[in-house]
């Protein structure tokens, strides 16, 4: 294993700081931007969402050594080392991946009520759920809340929307600043992913590895 094109650990460290400081920044920028409220009081709230994803996305590819062909399983990896496993177990981390990077990544927008069932070998053990979703801008106790509803629910008649009943059973609520916060407490905090890099050889092999597929030769 090489740690190249870094010459010595001082050199890799040093340079991940720096990188992470950079990618930190830019991530507050944006997430920033998408909170500040219009006229309307309203908020890019999709676009800060796929943000928060894509970039712990991105961090799990380092953590794993890959930034190509990683997905939900590094993701989880990610989040059992770094972030607190009661906000973000096995389910919280399947709908943010089913439901959120996936639909935002190929249709820019979610669908009104999403339906567990269509996906089968990504929800195993689980019950059906039809999910519908409150992202909130604002922190709240828990950045991602799962609540399962007693009965099904209609989505109200709205201009625009279906004239038949879409329903639902499941409410998932989001909250933007809680999830940025945690984010970036996994790279920082007291047992985060850059203790791990400066502790752990075969991290910072890792991390050599896909910069040179970052910064190609």
């Amino acid at each position: 294993m090489t740690i190249q094109p870094f010459r010595s650990d001082q050199e890799l460290l040093k340079f991940s700081r720096a990188f992470l400081r950079v990618l930190v920044q830019n991530f507050r920028k944006d997430i920033s931007i998408c909170l500040t409220a219009d006229k309307a009081r309203s908020h890019a709230y999709f676009p800060a969402l796929m943000t928060c994803i894509a970039f712990m996305d991105f961090l799990s590819g380092l953590y794993a050594g890959k930034l190509e062909g990683h997905g939900l399983k590094e993701l989880k990896s990610y989040a059992a080392k770094f972030m607190n496993r009661s906000n973000y177990g096995s389910l919280q981390l399947e709908t943010l991946y089913e439901m959120f990077r996936h639909k935002l990544a190929h249709l820019g927008y979610l669908p009104v009520v999403f339906d567990t069932a269509t996906k089968p070998t990504k929800f195993v053990g689980q019950p059906p759920r039809r999910i519908t979703l409150i992202v909130y801008a604002s922190r709240r106790k828990h950045p991602i809340e799962i609540e399962d509803l007693t009965a099904q629910r209609s989505v109200k008649k709205r201009k625009h929307y279906p004239s038949w009943g879409v329903s639902y059973n499941c409410i998932v609520r989001i909250s933007v600043k809680h999830f940025q916060t945690d984010i970036i407490k996994s790279i920082y905090g007291h047992s985060g992913y850059l203790r791990a890099l400066e502790a752990a050889p075969n991290i910072r092999h890792h991390f050599a590895a896909c910069m040179r597929v970052y910064f190609p030769p």
